[in-house]
């Protein structure tokens, strides 16, 4: 790592730690309210936590501090202070707020504030300045990620921080909630699964027959430049017109509305990462090593399997963590044409002007995008490493 990185590292790190301090001292933490429209009482960290507050801003300095001192050398203690940070932040809300002031107006309710959002932010910030740099760092800080979510989801699971507004968004709509997980993300992966089987065999006759590349390559940059809403639209009317004429369609299900026209959207979208990754990942073949494998004997198939697709795989595989990831954003269309999914309860919070509702979809599908995006990063990762690939 260069002198440079490690300078643009440690001012990311120095704003994020400034960034918490901030959130403590300036911003509002929560907002009480009358009930889960209208809006309340901001109210900022120093009001709320007491004299807990001042413990949380030694906390603040102390990080900042050390990223000054060496942000590369602490990191481990610094990833330490912050899970500890954020575990005191969630352990105080939930004793606050069942404590008898917020519990006088039988419908009132307790969001979380701009004060507590922007800590995640600053996390972010200090982790990405400290692990900027080899793809070690990158493995570190998504470790540091996931042992936060645990932390957080083990917040959530101990009934701990009911009291909150977001929590009883959740408890409100349980049911239905984990039903619309589960069709957004089986949605968002089919999509991409589909995307797969059709991507990575013309990525591969593309690469292979440059007579049809252009042509080829047209209709799927088409595809990519027409507007998501547009391109549902669009399919929504050939879908109706199409199973309006087809008995076979209607007996499937298919119809303008609903999970079909969301699917296909989802697959043409799917199809532009997952095709250009691939052809990307076996044009920077080095042709000796497929020189070297035909002089050894290896047919052209073999040496397909043998040298060059596994030696493409992680830029191909690099195509599906950016096609997954994607899909799993666009899937939040379904909801607006009754295709389900998380975009259902977020069309839904914005229809009733309720933030927290909003943010009962949001944050499921920004965590499931991480998810993902962790799992394929780890995968090209260790592929690489068992191929000895790293320098």
């Amino acid at each position: 790592m260069t002198l440079n990185q490690s300078g643009s590292g440690k001012n990311i790190s120095v704003l994020g730690a400034s960034l918490i301090s901030c959130s403590f001292l300036f911003f509002s933490f929560i907002e009480y309210r009358p009930n889960r429209v209208l809006s309340g009482i901001n109210i900022k960290a120093q009001d709320l936590f007491g004299k807990n507050f001042y413990w949380m801003l030694l906390c603040s300095i102390l990080l900042l501090v050390l990223i000054i001192i060496n942000h590369k050398k602490y990191r481990l203690f610094i990833g330490f202070t912050l899970i500890s940070l954020m575990g005191l932040v969630l352990y105080l809300l939930g004793i606050i707020s069942n404590q008898e002031y917020f519990q006088q107006i039988p419908n009132s309710r307790i969001s979380l504030g701009l004060g507590f959002w922007s800590i995640f932010l600053g996390i972010h910030m200090v982790m990405s300045g400290c692990c900027k740099g080899e793809q070690k760092d990158t493995i570190y800080k998504r470790l540091f990620y996931i042992i936060t979510f645990l932390l957080i989801l083990a917040f959530l699971l101990s009934g701990h921080l009911n009291d909150l507004s977001l929590m009883k968004e959740f408890l409100n709509r349980k049911t239905s909630f984990f039903q619309q997980i589960n069709r957004h993300f089986l949605l968002s992966s089919l999509s991409v699964i589909f995307g797969l089987f059709i991507g990575i065999p013309l990525g591969i006759l593309i690469h292979k027959k440059h007579s049809i590349n252009s042509p080829l390559l047209f209709l799927i940059n088409l595809g990519q430049t027409i507007p998501t809403l547009s391109l549902l639209g669009l399919i929504m009317v050939l879908l109706t017109l199409t199973s309006e004429k087809s008995t076979f369609l209607k007996r499937i299900g298919v119809s303008g509305v609903g999970f079909s026209p969301a699917f296909i959207v989802l697959i043409i979208y799917a199809l532009f990462p997952i095709i250009h990754n691939t052809i990307a990942a076996l044009k920077i073949i080095d042709p000796d090593l497929i020189e070297t494998a035909t002089g050894l004997g290896m047919k052209s198939r073999q040496v397909f399997w043998k040298v060059q697709f596994p030696l493409s795989l992680p830029i191909i595989i690099g195509g599906i963590r950016i096609a997954m990831t994607q899909s799993i954003g666009n899937s939040i269309l379904a909801g607006l044409i009754g295709g389900g999914g998380l975009g259902s309860i977020i069309f839904l919070g914005l229809a009733q002007a309720a933030p927290d509702l909003i943010l009962l979809g949001v944050i499921p599908l920004v965590v499931m995008a991480f998810l993902f995006d962790s799992f394929f990063s780890f995968t090209i990762f260790y592929y690489k490493k068992r191929l000895g690939l790293f320098l």
